[in-house]
């Protein structure tokens, strides 16, 4: 995050602003594309590489350190979503939201996992279509 003095705000704040389409248009795409960073970073692809890829065998405390920064980055989907994809996604969403509150059993622990990634996946994909 970067900090703005108050006599920078004040002398930001008095310029004239644009109120053609276009101009909007292209600030509204970059917010929100801020707002997709905020929910997406590095860690995640991380994570998802490191449940999806095809020898992946985590151990069970990095499952359930992953499970968790899922968790998390689910509630920040969530929030984010609505404003990046149209039309709203119910089917995906719902199933994110589903496996965000399920608590397996540890025997079905990496199952669970690994649809919850494709789920996060599935969301990621509906998010990279709208910004193209």
């Amino acid at each position: 995050m970067v900090a703005v003095t108050a006599g920078v705000a004040a002398q930001l704040l008095t310029r004239p602003a644009s109120n053609d389409h276009e101009t909007l248009g292209t600030l509204l795409y970059s917010l929100r594309r801020s707002l997709a960073s905020e929910a997406i970073d590095e860690q995640l692809y991380d994570d998802l590489d490191a449940v999806l890829d095809e020898y992946a065998r985590p151990a069970p405390h990095e499952i359930t350190t992953i499970v968790e920064r899922f968790r998390k980055t689910t509630t920040k989907i969530v929030e984010v979503v609505p404003y990046l994809v149209r039309p709203y996604p119910v089917e995906a969403m719902r199933r994110l939201i589903y496996l965000s509150a399920e608590h397996p059993h540890p025997h079905d622990a990496l199952g669970h996992l690994r649809r919850f990634a494709l789920a996060i996946l599935a969301i990621l994909d509906l998010m990279g279509e709208t910004a193209s």
